[in-house]
């Protein structure tokens, strides 16, 4: 018997026209006092798709979000997919000198931005990054990028950037295309970033996405009538399709969160009766550590997905015990790969703390050694992957797509793990030199490169540290320009101007020379050894 029913829907506007006929209306969406039915998010979402067809986008053509979690995220994405377009997400926690060379590659014709979150302004910041474009081209050097809407305010500085009004009012008189149905069309182009430090976007099609989260969220156990707290950023892969997406999928209510907070997120738990929640271990940890903790007010909560290599016993038995949440799921996935792994409702405490699970439907693992041979059982080597998930490419980059996927259609992942009799996988370390700061993958190589744009730096080499708050943290390791000194305090302040919060070293450490190994190459082990002795 199947793990999971048949997917009922091919693309994206097949399931979307599937929320106007649900028999049951019930919340879609729910920020703040913004309430939607699923028959509304329907509606909303064709308004934008028609505003976007009036302009000329149509099928294949690129749209950017650089927002934080809210209820126009879901809309606008929903209109993009509508009409047939690609998503481009953009995190808010970027700075302009990150966002502009990425809309620059995907070719973005619209963006849709806040004038702030969190506290840091984006939009204002973004055009005195780029300056003022041409006639039709609000940035400059930005050629293909045609419009700008404001998502969070009724003002916008005219001829630079559309409120939100004001582009939806251009729609109005639109009568809407049906896209063509392409099941094998880019959905999203989500950009992460590689051990060569330069950010990639990977391609993930509209089948794929809907068959990988389908699985997920029915193995995971999500039902009609769920209310989800959605914490990950949607510009993640997992905040955009294990929320938004799953939700859609499952007739499960979203609630978004646009920045963390452990007392903000309690006080949403009780008041909307949320069943659903994900994060790292410490997201738990530090809400059940909290003074005015109060299990009463969590007890809606059914399921959690912790997503970690390894997650404490004693955390899950917390969890249970004292947030009363009965399913604890760990899984692993890429943004490249979807979700490969997960643990199953019947599986033992031990398999959910200490492994991620076994593959889903559709997905092979396997274990290769550093000359590609096949591993057995338990023998630790690089995980490779196969199946429904696997990207079709990197955007615009066919050597990277090529370094990462064979012509078996096998997947690198870069992470050493191992794979036992029964098929559960474990993560053991990474092969990349990536690391998890407070939920978000940071790479030291593209961390290296930006710190190397100021003049006084000769030479930098980055590593994760473990962090009791935030899991791991980056410290800098940097070698100055002779004649050149470097104060940690200012490079550290000027990491925080120009780079996410989450990439910013937290130490800098300032040497004579790094250490390298014969092959010339830093010696990170012994870097990190400094730090955690």
């Amino acid at each position: 018997m199947a793990e999971v029913e048949p997917l009922p829907w091919k693309t994206f506007p097949e399931l979307l026209r599937a929320l106007r006929e649900r028999d049951d209306d019930g919340e879609a969406l729910v920020d703040g006092e913004m309430r939607l039915g699923f028959s509304d998010l329907h509606d909303a979402a064709r308004e934008v798709a028609r505003a976007l067809q009036a302009r000329g986008v149509g099928a294949g053509d690129r749209v950017a979000i650089w927002a934080s979690n809210g209820w126009r995220w879901v809309v606008t994405a929903c209109g993009v997919w509508e009409c047939g377009a690609v998503l481009v997400p953009l995190a808010s926690r970027w700075k302009p000198p990150e966002v502009a060379p990425l809309l620059a590659r995907s070719g973005a014709r619209w963006l849709f931005a806040q004038e702030r979150a969190a506290g840091e302004e984006l939009l204002p910041a973004l055009a005195a990054h780029c300056g003022v474009g041409g006639p039709g081209r609000p940035l400059a050097g930005i050629d293909e990028l045609e419009g700008i809407v404001v998502l969070d305010t009724a003002c916008a500085e005219p001829g630079a950037a559309e409120t939100w009004t004001d582009f939806l009012a251009a729609g109005e008189d639109t009568r809407l295309a049906p896209p063509p149905a392409a099941p094998e069309g880019l959905a999203q182009i989500l950009f992460t970033s590689g051990t060569t430090g330069a950010p990639k976007g990977v391609e993930l099609r509209q089948r794929q996405l809907l068959q990988s989260y389908w699985d997920w969220s029915g193995i995971g156990g999500l039902q009609e009538g769920d209310r989800f707290l959605v914490i990950p950023p949607y510009s993640h892969g997992f905040g955009i399709n294990g929320g938004i997406l799953a939700c859609l999928l499952r007739g499960v209510t979203n609630v978004p969160m646009a920045v963390f907070s452990p007392e903000a997120a309690l006080e949403i738990i009780a008041r909307e009766k949320i069943s659903i929640i994900s994060g790292p271990p410490t997201l738990f940890a530090t809400l059940m550590n909290l003074p005015d903790f109060d299990p009463e007010a969590v007890a809606s909560l059914r399921v959690a997905f912790v997503g970690a290599a390894n997650v404490p016993t004693e955390i899950i038995h917390r969890m249970r015990e004292r947030m009363g949440i009965e399913r604890v799921c760990n899984a692993y996935g890429l943004i490249e790969t979807c979700v490969i792994s997960m643990t199953r409702a019947d599986d033992p405490l031990e398999i959910v703390s200490t492994t991620t699970g076994r593959p889903l439907p559709g997905v092979e693992v396997r274990i290769v050694d550093p000359e590609g041979a096949e591993l057995g059982a338990e023998a630790p080597g690089e995980i490779e992957v196969r199946g429904d998930g696997i990207m079709s490419g990197y955007w615009r980059d066919p050597e990277q797509s090529a370094a990462t996927l064979n012509a078996e259609g096998w997947a690198r992942t870069g992470d050493l793990g191992s794979v036992d009799g029964a098929g559960h996988v474990r993560i053991l370390d990474r092969l990349k030199d990536a690391y998890n700061c407070g939920g978000f993958s940071a790479y030291p190589a593209e961390i290296e490169n930006q710190l190397l744009e100021r003049a006084e730096l000769a030479q930098v080499a980055v590593v994760g540290v473990p962090d009791e708050r935030l899991g791991e943290v980056g410290c800098a390791f940097v070698v100055a320009v002779e004649g050149c000194n470097v104060e940690p305090a200012e490079l550290i302040a000027w990491a925080r101007e120009n780079m996410a919060n989450y990439k910013v070293p937290r130490r800098v450490f300032v040497l004579d020379a790094l250490p390298l190994n014969a092959n010339g190459k830093v010696r990170k082990s012994e870097l990190r050894a400094r730090v955690t002795g």
